[in-house]
């Protein structure tokens, strides 16, 4: 059984191969929007939302300020990639939801993503790709549940 140090070690070499192999057009999705890191949080806490969330919870996710949350709501609402509407039970509340434009923008990154991960899988033996993906699929389950990765035209 190896020790947790050799396992931390190989994770932390496949994952950094992985996104070093990756293309840079993953990123690019996201970078070519002149997005900021706040703003593109945002999006991935909103991706991830059962429908509109009120801007104060967004800031708490984010752990920002509300100032801080509301400028960069503020850039994305300006893009068409959020809605911003008064909570209709509260006018002092604003809602935040993603656009079908901030929807698009999301499932166009995460198809990239994907496609990344699949050329660079593609040359393992098929052998070896089952097992890595019936151990990946098994230790999946010890693992949080992610806050920024679904893709959202899964939802």
């Amino acid at each position: 059984m190896p020790a947790l140090d050799t396992t931390v070690a190989c994770v932390g070499d496949f994952v950094g191969r992985m996104l070093a192999c990756s293309r840079a057009s993953t990123a690019e999705t996201l970078a070519t929007t002149d997005l900021t890191l706040s703003q593109v949080r945002t999006l991935f806490v909103l991706m991830h939302a059962d429908g509109a969330v009120p801007i104060h919870e967004v800031a708490e996710r984010l752990g920002l300020s509300l100032a801080a949350t509301g400028r960069a709501a503020d850039r994305l609402v300006a893009a068409n990639l959020i809605d911003r509407r008064e909570d209709p039970r509260d006018r002092r509340v604003k809602r935040l939801s993603l656009t079908s434009a901030g929807t698009d923008l999301l499932a166009e990154h995460f198809a990239l993503r994907d496609a990344d991960v699949r050329d660079i899988l593609a040359p393992m033996p098929d052998d070896l790709r089952g097992r890595l993906t019936a151990v990946l699929s098994e230790a999946v389950r010890y693992l949080p549940a992610p806050t920024c990765t679904r893709d959202p035209a899964a939802r």
